[in-house]
């Protein structure tokens, strides 16, 4: 994919972001802030056995952090636990130090338009933060 295509894919999630809304009836929910940028989101978790049925999130954030709460609702939806968990995993590594490479551990499908904030160390936390929440949330099970 091209640089244009990843970047109308970020646009489209923060200016149509999905699942966002109230988070009434939510399994779990967990907040994450980002005081740098002035990111908070809280994150929802419905669960339907070993299942995560659906995450929906709220808050206000950067078009990064929005974007990319977004794309992590759409990306995890109907996945087992343990599959969501290594999401949550593989973007953290994505996004670690030392990952110069850019197809390392490169996340799925949509995921992959946030490849341009990886040369962007600074911005890293509003990629992360919904996926810090979800992971926190899923260690309370």
């Amino acid at each position: 994919m091209t640089t244009d295509l990843y970047r109308e894919r970020l646009l489209d999630h923060f200016r149509n972001p999905r699942n966002r809304g109230e988070l009434d009836g939510a399994d779990l929910i967990r907040r994450g802030s980002n005081p740098r940028c002035g990111d908070e989101v809280e994150v929802g978790l419905f669960l339907r056995g070993d299942k995560v049925e659906s995450v929906k999130f709220r808050g206000r954030g950067c078009s990064i952090c929005i974007a990319s709460s977004s794309m992590m609702t759409d990306a995890v939806r109907g996945r087992s636990r343990d599959e969501v968990h290594h999401l949550c995993e593989q973007m953290q590594a994505w996004f670690g130090e030392g990952s110069d490479d850019p197809d390392a551990g490169a996340p799925p499908g949509d995921l992959q338009a946030l490849s341009g904030v990886r040369g962007h160390q600074a911005r890293h936390r509003c990629v992360l933060l919904c996926w810090e929440a979800l992971s926190d949330a899923l260690d309370a099970l």
